[in-house]
């Protein structure tokens, strides 16, 4: 495919391409993205609707009570084998967690508002045009039930590595995050937890890719080879195919604001790429499922 003049760059450690939304078709992003499962940066969607700052957060959605992460200020020293839950959670309106991130509580004990549905609010009138220009653009196709995702948290905080069980996009509203990327063909370089683990499920990596232990993890040296990194700016939305691995720090001292949706794996033959992102997503496709009977006789 040729690019028009200006329309993609490279990351500083490997070809990850910039696409203006502009020149996609359904087609174009699925031939040269969706089908060969191939990370892409989109540009040029939210132009009108960045940056949201913690004001705007308030005012929007401030009043709504939200559960939040709450990792601890030791929890990223400890090796993740020694981790009894992946994090505790603590119930708190938006307009409160804006207030940790002010006065750099929510730095100090690393609190993060993470994964909230906005598809309800007036949150969601903001962030949804663009939102709905991508899925305009590539033809990709919601996945059922969440909508749009907002990520709240200050500077530094590092989401570990880990990967979904659907294709997902990440735009960026405030500040820049750092994506480091591996593709599912090297998972057991990545050292994935076994099914057994109480803490973590076993599509998060037991490795920590700035830290590594080679003794301990000796295939991760080949698996670090295949690192690509990028730095999302402002406005920007990283394509991420399913079952690739990913760990996302978010850069600066200042806090950032991010969004994310899943799209449907189609078609469903990709998933032959990750197979066990195809499990990851059966087996909550069955929580899913056993909630909603749950509810339903109660």
């Amino acid at each position: 495919m040729i690019h028009p003049p200006q329309s993609f760059a490279h990351s500083r450690h490997d070809s990850i391409e910039r696409i203006s939304v502009n020149y996609l078709t359904p087609e174009i992003f699925f031939n040269e993205f969706q089908r060969q499962n191939k990370p892409v940066i989109l540009t040029d969607a939210f132009s009108d609707s960045v940056p949201v700052d913690a004001e705007k957060l308030m005012s929007l959605v401030g009043s709504m009570e939200v559960p939040v992460r709450v990792y601890g200020p030791d929890r990223f020293q400890t090796p993740k084998a020694e981790w009894k839950s992946y994090c505790e959670i603590r119930k708190m309106t938006v307009s409160e967690y804006c207030e940790l991130l002010k006065n750099g509580i929510a730095k100090r004990d690393s609190i993060y508002l993470a994964m909230i549905d906005m598809g309800k609010t007036p949150f969601r009138r903001v962030v949804g045009p663009g939102i709905d220009l991508i899925a305009e653009k590539t033809g990709l196709r919601r996945q059922l039930p969440n909508d749009v995702n907002v990520w709240v948290g200050p500077g530094g905080h590092v989401e570990p590595l880990h990967y979904d069980g659907q294709d997902g996009t990440l735009s960026q509203f405030r500040g820049t995050k750092r994506v480091s990327l591996f593709p599912p063909s090297i998972q057991e370089g990545l050292y994935p937890f076994e099914m057994s683990h109480g803490g973590l499920t076993p599509n998060f990596s037991q490795v920590y890719i700035d830290r590594p232990d080679f003794d301990q993890f000796p295939r991760l040296r080949a698996a670090l080879a295949e690192r690509r990194m990028v730095d999302l700016a402002e406005g920007e939305t990283l394509y991420m195919p399913v079952g690739w691995w990913h760990e996302i720090e978010a850069l600066g001292n200042d806090y950032i604001c991010s969004v994310n949706r899943f799209w449907k794996v189609d078609p469903i033959w990709r998933y032959k790429e990750a197979p066990q992102a195809a499990y990851l997503y059966g087996m909550s496709h069955l929580f899913r499922l056993k909630q909603r009977i749950k509810r339903f006789f109660n």
